[in-house]
């Protein structure tokens, strides 16, 4: 390696630099904060209190209104389709009629089974 790009003066170390430390700069000699800085003493933070937890009541523990309002958006999908027919049939899309009809079947059974679910936990609990 050349050395025409180092300078004649560089000594291959950088000068130690000197920690003066802060001298009384933040600190006065009775360990309290410095008139200069606004504060007679150290800031003196509130303890955090923590906020009661919200009484956070389930819409539907047993999902009986899911399955009734799943299966009547099925209900009405099968109906709305209805007056397409010959057009769905001229496409090859019947299939969604029957779709929706099938969904329909299938949640009308889980609207059954939810709630025979419901009244035998509450059986189980005592309530019924």
């Amino acid at each position: 390696m050349s050395d025409q790009y180092r300078d004649d003066d560089y000594s291959g170390t950088y000068p130690e630099q000197q920690y003066e430390g802060y001298d009384g700069d933040y600190y006065t000699e009775d360990g309290g904060y410095p008139r200069a800085y606004g504060y007679d003493e150290p800031p003196v933070e509130e303890p955090v209190q923590a906020a009661p937890e919200p009484k956070i009541e389930l819409v539907d523990q047993d999902g009986i209104r899911a399955f009734e309002l799943a299966t009547l958006g099925w209900l009405v999908g099968f109906v709305a389709l209805l007056p397409f027919w010959g057009l769905l049939n001229d496409r090859g899309w019947t299939w969604w009629i029957w779709t929706c009809l099938a969904a329909f079947g299938i949640g009308a059974i889980g609207i059954e089974l939810t709630r025979r679910r419901k009244a035998r936990r509450l059986r189980a609990e005592g309530l019924a």
